[in-house]
């Protein structure tokens, strides 16, 4: 008889996004083989790591996240990650789970660390000559000039978080005195914002993952969506793209 695979399926985070990993980690538990793994949903929020079975909850060891249960300790094959923003995607969990030699679902921790910071990775993308948006990039308490950010960049622009996801925190801003509100809504998301020029055209992505040694570039899929830009709504209600 095979023994089963233990699949720890990390989800939730610390960011605005935690509602929407806990409901993409319950369907990856929900949906993985049961003839080839055990799966065990780890929510994730702040220093509190757990795993629910009924009403209990039962801490993760993050000495080498293993899970102690009333019939022994789980010591995981894998993890899948679907948290959605930090500390999944900005690398802080890959960097953790490299350091204890468990593989996981995700891009390596310099490479997410690099791709979740928009401004860095907006700068190295154009040093290979990709063409990106115009930007500024802001601190939080930095000066701000309305009319110096118009005067740069134009109108339309979108004001958003620099490390972010799912498009929390994010605006499109078609007039001047919209420009200060959507940067307040930035920085309640983010120390850190980038203001990008408005690139209009076809919104195209496509994904591409390492399998066995080789790149697989999957299908160009074109975003179409019936809100005023591919927004947190638009995302997440199939209704609206």
């Amino acid at each position: 008889m095979m023994t089963k695979k233990k699949i720890a399926v990390i989800a939730g985070g610390d960011s605005g996004e935690h509602d929407i990993s806990i409901r993409s980690g319950t369907v990856v538990a929900e949906t993985l083989d049961t003839q080839k793994y055990d799966a065990f949903l780890i929510h994730i929020r702040g220093s509190e790591w757990f795993y629910q079975s009924g009403k209990e909850k039962f801490s993760i060891d993050k000495n080498d996240f293993s899970l102690l249960l009333p019939d022994g300790r789980i010591h995981f094959d894998c993890v899948f990650c679907a948290i959605h923003g930090t500390p999944g995607e900005n690398g802080r969990l890959p960097a953790y789970f490299e350091m204890l030699g468990i593989p996981f679902t995700a891009s390596g921790s310099l490479i997410s660390a690099l791709t979740f910071n928009k401004n860095y990775c907006n700068r190295v993308v154009a040093s290979y000559g990709v063409l990106t948006a115009r930007s500024i990039h802001l601190f939080a308490g930095e000066r701000i000039d309305a009319d110096e950010i118009v005067e740069q960049l134009s109108l339309p622009v979108f004001v958003k978080p620099n490390a972010g996801g799912s498009s929390v925190g994010m605006s499109k801003v078609k007039h001047a005195e919209g420009l200060i509100p959507a940067i307040k809504k930035a920085f309640a998301e983010d120390t850190e914002i980038l203001i990008e020029e408005y690139v209009e055209g076809r919104e195209l992505t496509c994904g591409v993952l390492r399998h066995n040694g080789e790149l697989l570039v999957l299908p160009l899929c074109e975003v179409i969506s019936k809100n005023e830009f591919f927004d947190y709504e638009a995302k997440y209600d199939p209704s609206l793209a």
